[in-house]
């Protein structure tokens, strides 16, 4: 009996250390693989963070996703929206002037509410309104002087992707598109260049280049012209306009 067991001892014993082998084995692979499923975790998570934030040698002063809306009386009468707005120098010509900064947005929407007669101007710290105070422009200088990335005073603003809609104030709508826009230097006109679009009800103006001069509300450009109205195409050079795209002296 004593050596029935001896014998049958001695066969458990390979048996033991052959099954300890493969769990040991078995938990070798699971550590191996959890090892490498964490590596690869985070590397890819170390990518994506890569991938959605800004570059090392970005600039501080960009703001994503800008949205400011101006109200008078409990109306709005200036909304902005940019996809991304930043300060760099001033683009003149070809060429940026280092010690000149300006504003640029990007994907730039505007919208801008003609005020009634009743409400012509804003009330200034002097008490008397001016039309000044509520035009277009000085809403673009309002909105640029409440963007938090602006530290210093800028000389210029511009737009890449610039659409403003303009309010009339008995609700019909002029829209401007361009893929740039800025202030011109007098600080009274828009300009817009590089293949302009002008809608106003079933009328369509295209010219490259063209200037809104806010204070007088009229389009002036002195380029080749297509104006569509209504189906009708006419052509021509040079041209003035009022914003509802009728002709003026």
């Amino acid at each position: 009996m004593t050596t029935y067991d001896n014998s049958r001892n001695k066969k458990l014993i390979p048996d033991f250390f052959t099954y300890f082998k493969s769990i040991l084995f078995f938990l070798m692979v699971c550590t191996t693989g959890f090892i490498l499923l964490n590596t690869y975790y985070l590397m890819t998570r170390k990518q994506d963070n890569t991938l959605t934030s800004a570059p090392k040698n970005a600039s501080p002063n960009i703001l994503k996703g800008l949205h400011l809306t101006h109200h008078y009386k409990e109306q709005k009468v200036f909304s902005i929206y940019a996809k991304k707005a930043s300060i760099k120098n001033k683009r003149i010509g070809f060429f940026r002037i280092g010690g000149l900064k300006q504003l640029e947005l990007e994907n730039m929407i505007v919208d801008y509410f003609e005020p009634h007669e009743e409400s012509s101007g804003l009330a200034p710290k002097n008490g008397h309104a001016t039309n000044e105070s509520v035009d277009l422009i000085s809403h673009f200088s309002r909105a640029s002087h409440s963007i938090p990335v602006l530290k210093n005073k800028v000389a210029g603003f511009a737009a890449y992707h610039a659409t403003i809609r303009y309010h009339h104030s008995n609700n019909f709508l002029t829209i401007f598109n361009a893929p740039f826009m800025e202030i011109n230097h007098d600080r009274e006109s828009l300009g817009f260049q590089k293949n302009v679009a002008v809608h106003f009800q079933k009328k369509i103006l295209l010219c490259k280049n063209l200037n809104f001069e806010v204070k007088r509300a009229r389009i002036v450009s002195n380029e080749k012209y297509t104006l569509i109205n209504n189906g009708t195409i006419q052509k021509g050079k040079g041209v003035c306009m009022n914003l509802r795209l009728e002709r003026i002296p």
